[in-house]
């Protein structure tokens, strides 16, 4: 008997090695693979569901791609608002979607970059979330039926971008993605964020997917402090005013607020502008997120951070420099927003410049 137990809190001891050891192998794979991403960058296009789809089809990607390549990026995230790209009626898209992603792919490949394609723009509500979420897997297995034999280290999928919806119900819908998804695309790496708009906070609370099968990157989106990298948005009707915003923080170069209410959430932001805008108030926050994220095993990656074309140029630069800095130390991978559209990072040539200490040679 006491042989026979022996052996077997052997058997139990060796068991648990080989599964912690290839629970090991797997999570130092996905860290490689996150780290391959490198410098990334987001392309605006197929996501300007304000421009018609065929004007949209028709833009040649490729002298964008090269541009991108030779600046030093290694990753480009490529968002598709693909509710613009259905045939009517239907839940189908056009044949056309389907050829300018496989030729962004190919093209992309050919000049070492690796491709993050993210659904943008969808119709997720707290209302309507089991129908939709049907819904956006059926238009996900349109894709995923063309790209599933393409390099799993060159080729990623971000299932939503920017949820709105309530914690539990992104929750929910994220896992029923995965799980269903996983079925048609075995050994892709998926990516998934949090919800309001992918916001860090949410992301740590929602923590790691009960449907996580170590091939899950787990994305947020940076864009401290808002008043600043959004200055004069003009979807954002309280900030259309507010620009000259320098960075970091000068009292002497602030604009004054004037004619906003007590409660305004412009104000308080104006008001926390002196403390945020800095370099150390950014790596801490970024720490932080990083020490949170790694006590819940989550592998971070960043696919959204930037700054908009009507900051100063020099602000902007600066804002730029620091926040990929903070993100390299911290070995988390950021995609910037953007490079050729109200973001971009080639105003005028300055901004890009700045970055070649962050870019690859």
């Amino acid at each position: 008997m006491l042989r026979r137990n022996f052996i077997l809190i052997t058997y139990l001891l060796f068991l648990g090695f080989g599964i912690n050891k290839a629970h090991t192998q797997t999570s130092q794979s996905l860290r490689k693979i996150a780290q391959s991403l490198g410098q990334g960058v987001n392309i605006s296009l197929l996501e300007q569901h304000w421009n018609s789809p065929s004007q949209l089809l028709k833009t040649d990607i490729l002298p964008i791609l090269k541009s991108i390549a030779e600046a030093g990026f290694e990753t480009v995230r490529l968002p598709v608002a693909f509710d613009h790209f259905m045939k009517e009626g239907s839940i189908q898209l056009n044949e056309e979607i389907i050829e300018k992603l496989h030729e962004t792919y190919l093209r992309a490949n050919e000049l070492k970059l690796k491709l993050v394609i993210v659904y943008h723009y969808g119709k997720l509500t707290n209302e309507n979330h089991t129908a939709e979420t049907e819904r956006i897997i059926k238009i996900w297995k349109q894709v995923i039926a063309d790209t599933r034999h393409f390099s799993t280290e060159n080729l990623f999928l971000e299932l939503y971008n920017e949820p709105t919806t309530d914690m539990d119900i992104w929750k929910s819908t994220a896992t029923t993605l995965v799980r269903e998804l996983r079925k048609e695309d075995p050994e892709r790496i998926f990516i998934i964020g949090g919800a309001n708009y992918n916001g860090i906070n949410e992301l740590l609370d929602m923590g790691k997917l009960s449907t996580d099968d170590g091939k899950i990157f787990y994305t947020f989106h940076f864009y401290e402090p808002y008043i600043f990298t959004h200055q004069g948005a003009d979807w954002t009707p309280e900030k259309t005013y507010m620009v000259g915003l320098p960075y970091p923080y000068k009292k002497r170069k602030m604009p004054k607020l004037k004619g906003v209410a007590p409660d305004a959430i412009v104000k308080k932001e104006f008001e926390r502008f002196p403390r945020e805008a800095n370099f150390a108030y950014l790596y801490n926050r970024i720490k932080r997120i990083k020490g949170e994220a790694d006590k819940l095993k989550i592998p971070l990656i960043c696919t959204e951070t930037g700054v908009i074309n009507l900051a100063a140029d020099k602000a902007k630069s600066k804002y730029l420099r620091d926040i990929t800095d903070i993100m390299n130390s911290f070995d988390i991978p950021v995609m910037l927003w953007d490079y050729n559209d109200k973001f971009t990072i080639l105003k005028n040539n300055e901004v890009i410049k700045k970055l070649k200490g962050w870019l690859k040679d």
